[in-house]
Order: structure tokens, then sequence, then C-alpha cells
């Protein structure tokens, strides 16, 4: 299907281009933001264009629709005259022309191409699709009932399905989605950076979303140590023998992050060493935005292209969530459960807490209702708790950002991949109570200032779990040794971790999300008071 219209390339034609594509985009029925941002880009374009062509040529604009994706292009036939990329002359309007091809670059999934004498810009937005909770109920309650059905009527099976069909369908998914998801991770943090105007906003969006990565990750430690204070019996002595060489191990992870070589930290699936290597990329292009536009366009290119494979691979999550519910029901995997029943009490009620304060937090600053706030962010805190993978969430995450939450493009396609990585503070109870019940379980004795160092050993761990499904249990060697913990509890703890792996995924998504919503909202607060002092002066 495709729409097309011609125009004149000159300011008078902006008002009618602008009315023609939003009428289009309505019957295809996008979203308000959609289609102001698609009229945004009509308008910098023509904008641009106009003044660089003094002969008014023809602007065809057009529409098209193919899978779930509305491409919009306008060109015209002339000369190479790329809007994304500033224009070499220092002329006495180059500050305009900088403030409009900063606002077509912040669109983020804007391309330009020179083909055939014409040039052409491309603007795609993402077709809104039937809201995936509906499928994803249908999933958890067709997985329950399968289950239920099969260990009552046909017990005989359940292991053998489970361990021949429905694990390894779940491990070659996952295995696929960890295949897309480093390059994407890659190309992402790189197209974020470059997309942000300049440095100075780079540092500041580093500097408010870090900040509250690490303040709801002090205060998850902080609860954890109050609860092991509480709950599990303390000594006086120095307690915690032995594991000296934990800390080599922790330092030697901090510098394993800068890599020897290139290519093995992407073989490895070294996620430290990509997301530093995207970071110095992202900078290096961005102190150079504008002179290298064929290296822009591919980066923009692929990242579009990744992420159109990542969104393919997530519309199969209804069935992925149907295999792992099935597959944990059929496995009953709960048998080492029984004799930790308090640690699991202690863990859930530290991660109830910590979410009840990230809730209330949308009330407190942002002014928003929380039932509301949970609502729009379900979904996608329904994928995490399902499969226990913050990459499956990567494509609904953004969309509902953006679309839904007002949060732009730039600091999502930041925030969301850096996040998976640095902002994990659910999962810091359950490595603290843990440690705390096993040390008791193995007459371990902890003193409190053996609690305040396992808080911030636990912080630093939480940072080295990758993004993928169940990879957080060898951060119990390191624990265990540490505090002299036999190895023969790795056992439990492993079997633990692959129950609270989907609770503890889905509280760390809903941590990534409010800090993306309050650094948006220091942001757009820091700017309303630079703007207000810009009007005071004049």
């Amino acid at each position: 299907m495709a729409d097309k219209r011609e125009f004149k390339l000159e300011l008078a034609s902006i008002e009618g281009a602008t009315v023609f594509v939003g009428n289009l985009l309505q019957q295809y029925k996008c979203t308000d933001r959609d289609i102001v941002r698609a009229q945004l880009f009509t308008e910098e374009t023509i904008l641009y264009w106009a003044k660089a062509v003094p002969d008014n040529p023809t602007l065809h604009i057009s529409l098209r629709k193919r899978f779930k994706t509305i491409s919009l292009s306008l060109s015209y036939g002339g000369l190479p005259s790329n809007p994304l990329v500033l224009p070499d002359e220092e002329e006495a309007e180059a500050e305009f022309n900088f403030l409009s091809q900063n606002i077509l670059i912040g669109l983020s999934n804007v391309s330009y191409a020179y083909e055939n004498g014409h040039n052409v810009v491309v603007f795609t937005i993402k077709v809104p699709g039937i809201n995936p909770v509906l499928f994803i109920f249908i999933a958890l309650a067709t997985a329950v009932a399968s289950g239920l059905i099969i260990n009552n009527f046909l017990p005989s099976i359940s292991k053998g399905l489970s361990a021949s069909l429905l694990t390894p369908l779940s491990n070659a998914f996952f295995g696929l989605l960890n295949a897309v998801v480093i390059p994407f991770l890659f190309m992402s943090v790189i197209a974020s950076i470059f997309n942000m105007e300049n440095l100075a906003q780079m540092k500041r969006v580093f500097r408010i979303l870090f900040g509250w990565f690490t303040g709801i990750t002090v205060i998850a430690a902080a609860i954890s140590w109050l609860a092991g204070i509480i709950y599990f019996p303390l000594q006086n002595g120095a307690g915690g023998t032995g594991g000296s060489g934990a800390w080599s191990q922790i330092v030697a992870m901090f510098f394993d992050i800068i890599p020897s070589n290139i290519f093995q930290s992407f073989l490895s699936n070294n996620t430290l060493q990509i997301i530093f290597l995207a970071v110095i990329t992202g900078i290096a292009m961005l102190t150079l935005k504008g002179r290298f536009p064929v290296v822009t366009n591919a980066i923009n290119e692929t990242n579009l292209i990744l992420s159109t494979l990542m969104d393919a691979i997530c519309s199969l999550m209804p069935w992925v969530i149907y295999i792992c519910i099935l597959d944990i029901l059929l496995s009953k995997n709960t048998g080492s459960l029984v004799g930790a029943i308090g640690a699991i009490v202690i863990i859930c009620a530290c991660m109830l807490v910590l979410f009840l304060l990230c809730v209330l937090s949308v009330a407190f600053i942002e002014k928003k209702n929380p039932v509301t706030y949970l609502k729009t962010i379900g979904p996608v805190l329904l994928i995490a708790l399902s499969t226990a993978s913050s990459s499956a969430t990567f494509a609904p995450h953004t969309m509902i950002a953006g679309n839904k939450q007002g949060i732009r493009d730039y600091l999502t396609n930041f925030s969301i991949p850096v996040g998976s990585l640095f902002s994990k503070p659910f999962l810091v109870p359950f490595l603290f109570i843990l440690t705390l019940f096993l040390g008791s379980f193995y007459h371990v004795l902890f003193s409190p200032a053996d609690l305040l160092s396992l808080a911030l050993l636990c912080i630093i761990l939480s940072v080295a779990v990758p993004p993928t499904q169940g990879m957080g249990t060898f951060l119990f060697t390191i624990l265990f040794n540490r505090y002299g913990i036999p190895l023969e509890g790795l056992a439990m703890a492993a079997t633990l971790f692959i129950l609270f792996d989907y609770p503890v995924t889905s509280g760390d998504v809903l941590s990534i999300n409010l800090s993306m919503l309050h650094t948006e909202h220091r942001l757009r607060k820091t700017e309303g008071a630079g703007q207000s002092l810009i009007d005071m002066e004049m």
C-alpha cells in the first residue's frame, strides 16, 4: 500500500504537506505522538531543503506500510543535500540550521540517502498492534492449565517432555535472543549517544540516570541490611572467614571492562566490554558530529535493521512464555525449597518494600497516579516476570516509554540497554538474604561489619549479571568464598535463583523505567528553567 502527493519545495507548502501527512497517518490509527513527530519531520525537512534549493523543484511525499512499519519519505531531484548533516560554510543563520538538524536527528528513526539523483529522507513509524497483555494472559493461563492436566493425568511424560522438548526450545529462543541482543546493544548505545545534541547533554543524562540507578540500588541494600539485622543471628567477632581473594576477583572484573581484543568481546558476549566500546565509539562520533555522513547513515540503518529483527523475535514472546511456564510446572524442581521458606519470605518482603518505594516515587516526583503508571508499564513487567530476560523486554519497553510515557527517543534508546546492565536493585536483596540464610544453615555467623561489607559486595556483583535468563548463579561462588560458606550450598542457591530470576528481572525492569521517567522529568525541568532565564534576560 502506498500514498503519494507532490508539492512545490517552498516554505508555502509546509502547511499543506503537514496536513496531508497527518491525515494519512490518522487512517493508519497512529498515535498522536507519532503523528506530531511525523509532521515535525516534514516541516523541518522542507525548511532545510527550501533554503538550500532556490529553484523550487517538485517535492514528493509518499507513505508506505510494510509488515508492522510505516515509512514516510520525502524526496526531490537535484544535487545532494543531507538535512542530517551541518553545512560546511559558516553563515549568519548557521545556528538555525544546527537547531533544525538536531531536531531531525533527535527523532532517532530518520535516515537519508541519495538515490538516482534524488535526495530521499525517510521517517519510520511502528504500527500500533493489539494490546500484548491479552496474548500474555492467554499464554499464562494456557500454560498453567496444560501443566495441571499433564501432571495429574499424564505424569509419566512430565519430565521427559520438559527435558526433551520444552527446555531445548526455551534455550534455543534465548540463544537466538542473546545472539541478536549483543549487536543490538552495541548499535543502540552508539546511536543514542550520537543522537544527543552534544557532550554536555550526554554528561547531564549520564549524571542524572546513573544517580537514579545508584540511588535505587543503595536503597535496596539498606532494606536488605536492616532485614538481615532483624532476622538472622549475628556475632560480635570478625565473622566470615577466608576468601580474601574474592576482592581481587571484583577488582579484576572492573579492570576487565577494558577489552584487549575488540572481536573477542563480541565472541565471548562480554556485555560490559561491549557497552564500554559502544560508549567510547558514540562519544567519538558525537565530538565529530556531521563530519562522516556515510558512517552516520550506516549506524542509523543498522540500528533500524536490528531493531526490526528484535521486534520480529519478540513477537514470538507469548509462545515462549507458554513454554517457560509449562517447563517450570512439569520439572517440579521445588523439593529443595522447603527448608528455605523463611529466607524466601524475607526476600519477598524486602522486594515488596522496594517495589512500593519505587511506585510511590511516581506519585511524589512525577505527581501521577501509581495505579495508572502500573497499568501503562504492566505489559513490560509481565514479559519480564514470565521470561526472566530483560533483553526480551527491549522492544515493548521502548515502544511504551516513547508512545505512552513521553520519554524522548535518545534517552529511551540509551537507558534501556545500559540499564539492563547497571540497574539491578532487586537482585541485591536476593543475594544478600540468601547468603545470610546459607551461612546460618552451615553455622557461619556474620558480624554487623560483615553485613556492611556483604551489602557493598552485593551492589558490586549485581552489575556483573548479564541481561539473560539464569546467568547469575556464578555470583554465589564469590560470596561463598568470601564468607567461608561451603560450596555444597551452591545447589540450593542455584535452585532458588532459578525461582527468583523471574520476579527479580521484573523488578529490575521497573527500576530502569522509573530511572528513565525521573531523568526525563529532571531534564525537562532543567530545560524549562533555562528557557525561563533566557526569556527574563530578553
